[in-house]
């Protein structure tokens, strides 16, 4: 597939430039990245320079997972990144420190799903998040997600292991208001 870019009056998701390297790498030294995502650990500038040059166009012509770089309608600074793999219809995301707490990954959440249910490449999406990661469940369950429970991650943390996580599901069905049943942690909002 082509990559396709998806915009609302107060975000662009679209395709990653070569300038993107170094503001990702950046971004990727959060020592939240370590605890909580899959990225490597150290994170290296090449890191970011092959996932931009490679992994993302390579996963997007082979429908292996679409990823698209957060941006301000009239800004091309980088904010952070959302994917939906193709296979699983999982999502994650990542964003920034500058540019956490402006409501920017529950909308390029919904700018995802309602492209992938719009062209029907999934009936739902799931999302997981290591069990204590509270800011990722909040954004999951503001974004609709009904809790699916705790158990081993779908996807390997980068030491391979499946670490327990807590996992949610949106259906393409699904109303997208806030559903209760989450852990009382992510509930306290």
């Amino acid at each position: 597939m082509q990559p396709v870019a998806l915009h609302s009056d107060r975000l662009r998701l679209d395709q990653p430039v070569a300038a993107d390297a170094a503001p990702m790498y950046e971004y990727c030294q959060d020592p939240l990245f370590e605890r909580f995502l899959t990225v490597p650990w150290p994170y290296n500038h090449s890191d970011a320079e092959t996932f931009i040059s490679l992994y993302i166009p390579g996963a997007w012509k082979a429908d292996q997972e679409y990823t698209w770089v957060l941006r301000a309608p009239d800004s091309d600074d980088f904010l952070g990144v959302i994917s939906l793999r193709a296979k699983s219809g999982s999502i994650g995301f990542w964003l920034g420190a500058p540019y956490r707490g402006n409501e920017y990954i529950p909308e390029a959440q919904r700018l995802v799903a309602d492209w992938a249910f719009a062209e029907g490449l999934v009936n739902e999406i799931h999302w997981e998040c290591l069990v204590g990661n509270v800011a990722s469940a909040r954004v999951a369950r503001k974004c609709g997600f009904t809790f699916a429970g705790t158990g081993p991650s779908r996807s390997a943390y980068r030491d391979g292991s499946h670490p327990q996580s807590w996992q949610g599901v949106l259906r393409a069905s699904d109303d997208r208001q806030i559903k209760g049943g989450w852990p009382e942690s992510v509930e306290q909002a």
